[in-house]
């Protein structure tokens, strides 16, 4: 009777560890049988030109191709995406670069993958029919400029004004409530200038307005420049998804280059997600954009690539004139670890 126990025992286990070995084989090929690894991307922005070419990556397919599903979700400002991505609100997102660097000295787990802004698109906008714009040092002095309570721009905008022995003291800030109102500031005559991107803020109003704006660029007017806008991850999340990174970052050097290359067809596809836009006003924006995408030290290196000198000016520029807290070694804020050479095309299977 013992023995017969014995050899059923013995049966049962065999049977037992069968059917863990086929558990196993299950779990492991699982991942290939599930779909697209969904990302939920965050802008630093509400919808404007310079982030057609995402959309083109995700109307082309170029995400899916690289095994992503991404969605595309407007922001509020690169302050907030930069404490989102740090939070692990989101993983992936969209940001000024020296809002970052200032969220990675407060200890924000963030760093830039790609740089796709390496000039500041950040400008004194106003209408064109102001008297002594300020497209001089010369003549911002004085000047009244509306901005907003935490505004991104004033890093910027202190480093400007310090580079030429002026301080805000030489200027009339005019504090807003938000960003729409500033722009009503300068149209309704009580401010003469606000702080904006030049390759959205001033179009649009001249299209909803139809009052014709100017602007000067602070790197022209000023001869101060910074990196702009990156693409940025959640440094935890990342140890752990590094291919996912190098493809979503490889999927977005495709979408950029293919925005270069056809850029009213880009204008046509954003203008579908965008309701603000048509294609021609998208048009103008996106051309804007592709004029800022690299520095002398990128000029030869794939879309997204950073430079060293780059971010050090960067960081000098910012400590020099906008009390920035100096790192010792600025590879804290960036890597060019998942950046592809051209043609940015996923590796065959």
């Amino acid at each position: 009777m013992k023995k017969k126990l014995y050899v059923l025992t013995a049966i049962a286990i065999l049977l037992t560890l069968a059917l863990s070995a086929c558990g196993g084989a299950k779990a492991t090929q699982a991942p290939e049988a599930e779909g697209p690894v969904p990302i939920e991307f965050r802008l630093n922005w509400t919808l404007y030109g310079e982030h057609a070419p995402f959309f083109v990556g995700v109307d082309k397919g170029f995400y899916l191709d690289e095994g992503l599903d991404v969605s595309i979700v407007e922001g509020s400002g690169s302050s907030t995406t930069v404490k989102l991505i740090g939070n692990g609100t989101n993983n992936i997102g969209y940001a000024d670069s020296a809002t970052m660097m200032r969220g990675v000295t407060a200890g924000v787990p963030v760093e830039a993958v790609a740089v796709t802004f390496q000039s500041s698109p950040m400008s004194f906008i106003y209408r064109a029919d102001l008297p002594n714009p300020p497209d001089s040092i010369e003549n911002l002095r004085g000047k009244k400029v509306a901005i907003t309570a935490g505004d991104a721009s004033m890093s910027i905008f202190e480093a400007c004004l310090g580079k030429n022995n002026m301080t805000i003291d030489d200027i009339e800030l005019i504090q807003v409530s938000n960003p729409q109102a500033k722009e009503t500031a300068v149209l309704e005559g009580t401010a003469d200038t606000f702080l904006g991107y030049f390759v959205d803020q001033p179009l649009r109003i001249e299209k909803v307005t139809g009052v014709d704006m100017s602007w000067s660029k602070l790197v022209d007017v000023c001869n101060v420049n910074t990196l702009s806008s990156a693409i940025i991850v959640n440094k935890f999340w990342v140890k752990d998804n590094e291919d996912i990174v190098r493809r979503f970052v490889r999927a977005s050097q495709r979408a950029w280059a293919y925005t270069q290359e056809h850029p009213e067809e880009a204008a046509e596809i954003f203008a579908k997600h965008a309701e603000a836009f048509d294609a021609p006003l998208a048009l103008e924006e996106i051309k804007g954009s592709l004029t800022i995408m690299h520095t002398p030290n990128t000029a030869d290196k794939p879309i997204g690539y950073s430079a060293l000198e780059d971010w050090q000016a960067t960081q000098e520029i910012l400590e020099q004139y906008a009390k920035f807290k100096p790192e010792k070694d600025v590879t804290v804020f960036f890597t060019n670890d998942y950046i592809s050479n051209p043609p940015y095309m996923p590796p065959e299977k």
